[in-house]
């Protein structure tokens, strides 16, 4: 836990749990009243419900955000979309195949590892089963992916203890600088608002040596609803980061993208 307590924190005050104060002004205690549900259940450290206790304010997000917050996108995402991926959109095999090579790429010795646009936790629940990690937080924008990793979890054996739940935004991570010494990003960052920032946020959340795993989606797929990359843009994207050339590495297979990165 202490981990967590130095990992985790505030969007809104930039605080975390070794750090904030009895009665904080900006973030007016919603941080730490917040956290005090781990891990038991997940908790909302996204700005636009911080800011909507404080002063009622509401915020939207783009149609390739939300649209992941419908149940019936959740409900599917877990049953349709792995042997869709399997049969080689996304790689032969699958997410399966996916989670062996972010594996080998993080190596031992992982403290504290955060699965962001994690959906239903796929890479989550096999890094909890595999017993590798001290601490696994999963992270998401969508509320009702969540609630699909909380069943999931359940049927699966996998302990409250074991992955951290947390809803939050890439754009704003509730995370401490230097805090993270992986993180996996899974075909996920089509759908972000701005992938410059969330992978800029990524970069200051990762220690010194963190490794970033992240896939996505290729041009000529269409950029309509999701914004879609060509394998030039995410080694930019990854280097206007803060990464240097030299620890980027971006490998395609159709139109599916991995990118792998070492702060």
């Amino acid at each position: 836990m202490s981990s967590l307590k130095e990992a985790i924190a505030c969007p809104i005050c930039d605080q975390t749990l070794t750090k904030v104060p009895p009665d904080c002004k900006q973030c007016q205690n919603y941080f730490r009243n917040e956290v005090t549900k781990m891990p038991l259940s997940l908790v909302d450290l996204t700005p636009e419900r911080v800011k909507r206790e404080i002063d009622h304010g509401v915020e939207t997000k783009p149609l390739r955000t939300e649209l992941f917050r419908l149940p019936i996108i959740s409900w599917l995402y877990e049953r349709i979309l792995p042997p869709i991926w399997a049969m080689g959109l996304r790689n032969l095999g699958g997410i399966d195949i996916e989670f062996r090579q972010c594996v080998e790429f993080f190596g031992q010795d992982l403290r504290v590892v955060a699965d962001i646009s994690c959906g239903t936790g796929m890479i989550s629940r096999r890094l909890a089963l595999l017993q590798r990690c001290e601490q696994i937080i999963a992270l998401d924008y969508s509320e009702t992916m969540l609630g699909q990793l909380q069943q999931q979890m359940q049927l699966e054996g996998i302990s409250p203890q074991q992955i951290t739940i947390i809803r939050g935004d890439v754009g704003a991570l509730p995370f401490a600088p230097n805090s993270l010494d992986a993180v996996y990003s899974g075909a996920a960052m089509h759908c972000w608002p701005d992938a410059t920032t969330g992978i800029r946020n990524i970069y200051q959340a990762l220690r010194s040596g963190g490794k970033l795993f992240a896939t996505t989606f290729l041009q000529p797929l269409p950029s309509i609803v999701f914004r879609f990359f060509t394998p030039d843009e995410l080694q930019q994207i990854a280097i206007a980061a803060g990464f240097e050339p030299d620890c980027v590495q971006v490998e395609t297979r159709g139109v599916y993208g991995t990118i792998k990165c070492i702060k």
